[in-house]
């Protein structure tokens, strides 16, 4: 305890703005006691469907080389279902015309979420093998008593290099990938979504935190646009999605 507070004390005369250095920690403490809340409604969750989601887990040990760790954040954690919720239903969208990929879709629970919703499709892609290995038997054991999309899809690939479905997407992710993997994937996204002006697309980007985290990767695009911003989470869509979301 003495050693963390002579290195806390350090870290605050080293600041800069020592304002700014204070705020920050007030804020990682505050989201560390919400996570801890959001713990147990995890367990409850998988107690619920049967499945093993909650638990957090080091990329390096669910079969990711240790040179791409970093891309994927470091970490899987699962998302909560107020978060995923609210996100959502930011959209106002009739949900049956649309194919759902959950984009680093981790151990599967964005999906089986998802999965109460009316989806034509819902498609997980996830890089960490051994993530994919755990979401591939929850989804053999998945349980619900409201589900309404049956038609669930995992895949072991790389988001950037995969072909997304065709027809009309909601893409989603939870804080999945770094900063410049994110940008990599909205840059190409973006392309897609001029060379199909009529297909509605629509990218839903969560984080526990805050949305700030991943700075600017969503401005400049030039046909996907912001159309939804909260602390929590971005929305962005082309010409042909955001005539479908309700404002």
């Amino acid at each position: 305890m003495r050693k963390k507070l002579q290195r806390k004390f350090s870290e605050f005369r080293q600041a800069d703005d020592k304002v700014a250095w204070a705020l920050d920690q007030w804020k990682w403490r505050y989201f560390h006691f919400r996570h801890k809340k959001q713990e147990r409604l995890n367990i409850a969750f998988d107690r619920e469907h049967g499945t093993e989601t909650a638990e957090e887990l080091p990329l390096a040990t669910a079969g990711v080389p240790l040179a791409d760790v970093a891309r994927g954040n470091g970490v899987y954690r699962p998302l909560t279902e107020k978060a995923f919720r609210t996100a959502i239903a930011s959209i106002g969208i009739d949900t049956s015309k649309f194919t759902f990929v959950d984009i680093g879709s981790g151990k599967g629970k964005v999906l089986f979420m998802a999965a109460d919703l009316p989806f034509k499709r819902i498609l997980g892609i996830e890089y960490a093998g051994g993530l994919h290995e755990v979401a591939v038997r929850n989804l053999a054991a998945f349980r619900s008593k409201t589900q309404k999309c049956r038609d669930i899809e995992l895949v072991h690939a790389d988001a950037l290099q995969y072909e997304l479905p065709d027809g009309p997407l909601i893409l989603f992710t939870f804080n999945a990938l770094a900063k410049e993997i994110m940008r990599e994937l909205l840059i190409k996204l973006d392309g897609r979504a001029d060379a199909e002006r009529n297909r509605p697309i629509i990218l839903i980007y969560t984080n526990l935190r805050t949305v700030k985290e991943v700075g600017g990767v969503f401005d400049g695009l030039q046909n996907l646009h912001t159309i939804r911003r909260q602390r929590n989470f971005v929305v962005i869509a082309n010409k042909a999605g955001r005539a479908l979301v309700t404002h």
